[in-house]
């Protein structure tokens, strides 16, 4: 349990400062379990408890934030008078102000579920058996494998919040997960290497099968990778990495950004700026799931929030500060659990598609960037070349350029496949008539 004596010190130590000021205090406690099996053989084994108190001082129209795990009386009460001495060099800046009390978190809320107690106290032993488990479903069972990796992780987070204008709540959350590579014999002297894992709040509610041979499957259908001819195809985002083509999106919805006018999404509030079939939705107060919390870093109440309906931008992220500086109402820092609702349209890997037929589905994404302000992307990909849903080849070395506005208006199927224990549910998409350069 945290040590609740220790934050209302650190209180007393920013009352007894020679000025008036506002303060935000936050005290972590964090232990996290990490075990890695190479080969059946255990390869690496760490046990970590941390505790930090991070520190927001608010003077004059100055913010300074500071850090410290050393958190010993003394070592505190210096720390906080370095901060208060850092802080008045600082240039002011009348934006930086703590929430308006009005707006926080303020009790009541529902049980979140989202904490196992028992994670630090589990054997490390039971650990590394779950682990032999789970590599042992596909040790041995292809010729081609050259290693496999499995690993097992999880994390327990608490935090005290205090706040100096009226706030005073505690949060806590666990997650563990499990994650097997696998690296095999290709072709041409390649080491294909893929995984696949998965994640829970419990313990209790880890999968004992499936990991390791998902994993094995995935990286044998990259054997042969090769570029694909350039062209326009019908481009299907795996779920997995699905999320990672939304991001330019929620970047561009960022305060920070639009402030500083390098966001593609400027001016467009409540406009239809993607396709009608995104529909996304921040729902961070479902209980027993990751990412669910009842207040945000200010400790301002979370709610349910929309963030696109039928393709029109419905909400900006805007914490205190940007509400200031742009003169509008503030919303929320940023996502805690996004869920892209699915459509009922037919799959295009069920149905054959339209056309040829010809589609390249994207596994995973490999470097690449967007321009902040004209939106214009260029990323690298690799997946599978598709025709009437068969595997044609496995597909490397090539890139995907377009815009992200006008790809997305493009959209043409959203399935019903996300990860429900993610804190992004995002399901495979399809693009349709996407530039894909290769060979």
């Amino acid at each position: 349990m945290m040590n609740d004596e220790l934050i209302y010190r650190a209180e007393e130590d920013i009352q007894r400062l020679p000025a008036r000021l506002d303060y935000k205090l936050v005290l972590l406690e964090n232990h996290e379990d990490n075990i890695v099996l190479r080969d059946g053989k255990v390869e690496k084994t760490l046990r970590a408890t941390s505790h930090s108190l991070a520190i927001n001082l608010y003077l004059d129209g100055r913010d300074g934030f500071f850090y410290t795990n050393d958190l010993r009386p003394d070592s505190v009460k210096g720390f906080i008078r370095q901060a208060f001495e850092t802080t008045r060099l600082l240039e002011p800046d009348d934006s930086r102000t703590l929430a308006d009390p009005s707006r926080y978190y303020q009790g009541g809320g529902p049980d979140l579920q989202n904490f196992d107690a028992s994670l630090s106290e589990i054997d490390p032993e039971e650990k590394i058996s779950l682990l032999r488990d789970i590599a042992a479903e596909a040790e041995g069972s292809d010729p081609r494998i050259i290693s496999m990796q499995t690993r097992y992780t999880d994390r327990q987070h608490q935090a005290r919040y205090l706040i100096s204008n009226g706030f005073d709540q505690s949060e806590q959350s666990s997650y563990c997960t499990l994650t097997s590579i696998v690296t095999v014999e290709g072709e041409g002297g390649q080491h294909p290497m893929d995984g696949w894992g998965e994640s829970r709040l419990f313990f209790h509610q880890m999968p004992r099968h499936g990991i390791a041979p998902v994993a094995l499957r995935r990286t044998l259908q990259k054997v042969g990778q090769r570029p694909a001819p350039s062209g326009r195809y019908r481009m299907i985002l795996e779920s997995p990495c699905a999320g990672n083509f939304l991001q330019p999106i929620l970047n561009a919805m960022n305060g920070q950004a639009l402030q500083q006018k390098s966001s593609f999404l400027l001016g467009k509030l409540g406009e239809r700026v993607l396709s009608p079939l995104v529909n996304i939705v921040d729902d961070p107060l479902q209980p027993g799931t990751r990412g669910a919390s009842l207040f945000d870093y200010d400790g301002v109440a979370t709610q349910r929030r929309e963030l696109f309906t039928d393709g029109c931008l419905k909400t900006f992220f805007i914490d205190t500060p940007m509400s200031r500086k742009l003169g509008i109402a503030a919303t929320t820092q940023g996502i805690h659990r996004l869920i892209m609702k699915p459509h009922t349209n037919p799959s295009p890997l069920s149905s054959g598609g339209s056309g040829e037929g010809v589609s390249i589905l994207v596994t995973d994404f490999n470097g690449g960037n967007c321009d902040p302000v004209t939106g214009n992307f260029s990323y690298g990909i690799e997946g599978l070349l598709m025709e009437g849903g068969t595997v044609v080849q496995p597909v490397s070395g090539m890139n995907i350029t377009g815009n992200m506005l006008d790809v997305w208006q493009r959209l043409s199927h959203v399935a019903d496949d996300a990860d429900p224990w993610e804190t992004e549910l995002i399901p495979s998409l399809t693009f349709e008539d996407v530039a894909f350069s290769g060979c």
